[in-house]
């Protein structure tokens, strides 16, 4: 701890000698980007310094270490601009229309679906979502090429484990409550988005990342800008949110507020045929089960951004989420036993994040998670023979987190960079689960109390070179020291990106990335929860992290065809499954280090259209899986197969006064497995219509998705004496209506997001 407090502090007082960046947004009067807007740099005194061009979002960059400057942005469309500014930040510039504008002569060119930057796939998510009925961030991101949505998260095609973050920075949130937050974020938001298979060491995340960038700056003059969002959703239940952002900003200082509200109603069940054999019978099971979820959500993120001086910035952020209530029933009925369950609670969640950034290239911060989920659960059951049991159960997780971090970068001779940094972090862990019979019977022997204190120490080093035009490369090379009660291990995590760009219509690029997963705290535990009289849920104290090796080689054509091979290999690969005991009538879901998963494929994007009516896009995927684990409880397994994925995309432009357009979208995912599990063929249907009026300030949508009820697989097992069928009752279908209304002439602020990725008790 004291000499990391050492290496953290003298990382605080680095400062590099490279020049600073200056940033900034060219809009027009509509706040649509400018692109090839030219930037011209002067000192005060007019006296010219450097130039640059602005990209298709208006962005650019420009690198001096003059306290104050001058810039004169001109486009051959717009009247030329002339202003003066002494920060970093250039905010966002507005350009008005010419007045002697040729509106006879008309050039059109088709925009890029993606760019290599620095050996970063980047999208223009406006270009992408333009005319869909996208109404949020998380909808924004999976329109992104070989990005769908598999059980409350997202996945990349090639890519084991893919992360999320924005703004560079990692979430610190579990994949539910970054959900939650995204569905909640509007799509206004985010300008563009960065798919990395090999994400550099700085963003503190390894592997596959999608890095949402958000668009820059609200006003400069003191005005409230802001967006109110409000949606229904009807599925088998229904539900409704409600959404305000607002930001404010001056030369000196600015802030913003998100605050949003959600409650939805989800409908549970199941229907499972166990089959289970125990000393030589085979008994037949039928189990029925029904029931509901009720959250009720508040999300609230306040960011304050302080400039000390031209080029140092201080960040403070608090972000919550309260689940003040959440409300879950669930009957079970069947040949084996009748139960009824009913589970109350509530969950609260708060970070603080300090973030100090430098010119200089330092990055430096602190960062402290309180987590608290208590619950209640009561359960009653009756077996075949009319035997009853009554229980109530309280369980609960508490968690405190620690976070120090500094990254420093340093541009060195010859276009070389370096960059290097640390992180720790420590976290204590309470999870708790007692039971009191209301029968007479004595639980007591079930009752857990466990307290874990978990250490992770990290240090990296890499550097990145660009090669003329033609060539770049990143290599780094990372080393984590990872100690909780009974367990330590060091690790060493190589990563590499390399692009070469023979022209800008023949790109080629690898990636090599290494990784490791946790598995989540409550895991870890020695518990035991009951779904119904005959499931159980176990938790399991040996469970050890594993890791995870990928490779990708893309080929990019003409800046929209993508064509890639890729290869994951994960050893002590985990994942929960069932298992029918040998020893009484009870299935057993448990989480499971396996001996290795292994994935081979390929990707292809295939966009098309027919001019400005019908813009489409075709997705399809093709891997190679296999499983092995020696040690399935009293079996082994060792599987493959070959599977599928397809996705189609339409927008049609209906109308442009009013303008009005439609949308649809269908996919397709062949048979597959999961350790011994095989999941049927899923396939879905989507469509949904968005009108934009009052000059662009409003907008209706009307989507629905998943409209043949038809993306949750069925799962069936028969395999070496292991026999079960379940099936899925799915609530996957369901029609959003969005009314979304900006005022102050709104743009966007950068958001970060909170780690509780392994947060969560059963």
């Amino acid at each position: 701890m004291l000499r990391l407090f050492f290496a953290f502090s003298f990382f605080v007082l680095l400062k590099s000698i490279s020049a600073q960046e200056i940033t900034g947004q060219v809009v027009d009067a509509d706040r649509m980007p400018v692109e090839f807007a030219t930037v011209v740099m002067q000192t005060t005194d007019s006296v010219y310094v450097t130039a640059t061009i602005t990209d298709t979002l208006g962005t650019f960059c420009l690198k001096s270490n003059l306290p104050a400057y001058r810039l004169i942005v001109q486009h051959l469309l717009f009247e030329p601009e002339e202003l003066e500014f002494s920060i970093r930040d250039a905010g966002t510039i507005v350009l008005k229309n010419k007045e002697n504008e040729l509106g006879e002569v008309v050039v059109k060119k088709e925009r890029p679906l993606v760019k290599v930057e620095g050996g970063t796939l980047t999208y223009d998510l406006g270009q992408l979502t333009e005319g869909k009925a996208v109404s949020n961030a998380w909808e924004s991101i999976l329109q992104l090429p070989g990005v769908r949505e598999q059980s409350g998260s997202v996945t990349l095609a090639g890519a084991s484990k893919l992360t999320v973050i924005l703004n560079g920075r990692p979430t610190t949130m579990s994949d539910e409550q970054l959900m939650n937050l995204l569905k909640n974020t509007p799509s206004s938001k985010i300008g563009k988005a960065e798919v990395m298979y090999s994400a550099p060491p700085q963003y503190h995340v390894r592997g596959a990342v999608i890095n949402l960038i958000m668009k820059s700056r609200g006003a400069q003059d003191g005005s409230l800008q802001g967006e109110i969002n409000n949606s229904y959703r009807q599925k088998y239940y229904s539900g409704f949110s409600s959404g305000l952002s607002l930001a404010w900003s001056s030369a000196r200082f600015s802030s913003d507020l998100l605050y949003s509200f959600s409650q939805e109603k989800e409908k549970t069940g199941l229907d499972l045929e166990s089959f289970h054999t125990l000393n030589g019978s085979v008994y037949s099971i039928e189990q029925r089960n029904r029931g509901y979820r009720r959250p009720v959500r508040h999300q609230a993120r306040l960011a304050m951004n302080f400039h000390l001086n031209d080029s140092d910035q201080l960040a403070l952020v608090y972000t919550a989420e309260l689940t003040p209530s959440f409300r879950g029933e669930e009957t079970s009925t069947g040949n084996f036993s009748d139960s009824y369950s009913k589970r109350t609670g509530h969950q609260g969640m708060h970070n603080i994040d300090l973030n100090y950034l430098s010119g200089a290239g330092l990055s430096a911060g602190a960062n402290y998670t309180w987590y608290n989920s208590p619950s209640t659960t009561g359960f009653q059951n009756t077996g075949q023979e009319g035997e009853q049991t009554a229980w109530i159960s309280r369980a609960g997780q508490r968690i405190n987190r620690i976070r120090l971090y500094a990254d420093q970068s340093h541009a060195m001779p010859k276009d070389w960079k370096l960059n290097y940094g640390t992180e720790f972090s420590y976290v204590n862990d309470h999870d708790y689960q007692t039971y009191t019979s209301t029968d007479g019977t004595d639980l007591s022997g079930s009752n857990t109390d466990s307290r874990i204190n978990e250490y992770t120490y990290n240090l990296y080093a890499g550097f990145e070179k660009s090669f003329g035009e033609g060539f770049s490369l990143s290599l780094s090379l990372s080393g984590e020291y990872y100690k909780r009660s009974g367990f330590s291990r060091w690790s060493v995590f190589p990563s590499s990106e390399m692009t070469w760009v023979f022209s800008p219509d023949h790109i080629l690029q690898f990636s090599l990335s290494s990784d490791k997963t946790y598995p989540g705290y409550w895991e870890m535990q020695e518990s035991v929860s009951y779904l119904n009289g005959y499931a159980e849920v176990w938790g399991n104290p040996s469970l050890i992290p594993y890791k995870d090796y990928s490779a990708q080689l893309s080929y990019i054509l003409k800046s929209k065809y993508i064509a890639s091979a890729f290869v994951n290999y994960m050893p002590d690969y985990f994942a929960q499954l069932p298992w029918q005991s040998s020893e009484r009538p009870a299935l057993i879901y448990q989480t499971l280090n396996w001996d290795y998963q292994l994935t081979e494929g390929v990707n292809f994007v295939v966009p098309f259209g027919v001019g400005e009516a019908l813009k489409s896009r075709l997705n399809l995927s093709g891997f190679y899986s296999k499983v092995k684990n020696d040690h399935f409880h009293d079996l082994s397994f060792e599987r493959d197969k070959w599977v599928v994925y397809g996705r189609l995309d339409h927008t049609v432009n209906l109308s442009s006064k009013p303008d009005v357009k439609f949308e649809a979208a269908t996919y397709y995912l062949s048979p597959s497995l999961q350790g011994i599990y095989d999941l049927s063929a899923v396939w879905s249907l989507d469509a949904g219509i968005k009108w934009t009026f009052a000059g662009k300030k409003a907008e209706l949508k009307l989507k629905g998705t998943d409209l043949a009820d038809s993306y949750v697989p069925d799962a069936k097992i028969n395999y070496d004496g292991q026999h079960l069928n379940m099936y899925m009752l799915p609530d996957s279908r369901f029609v959003n209506l969005t009314f979304t209304w900006k005022f102050g002439g709104y743009t966007e602020k950068e958001r970060k997001k909170v780690d509780t990725s392994r947060f969560g008790h059963q």
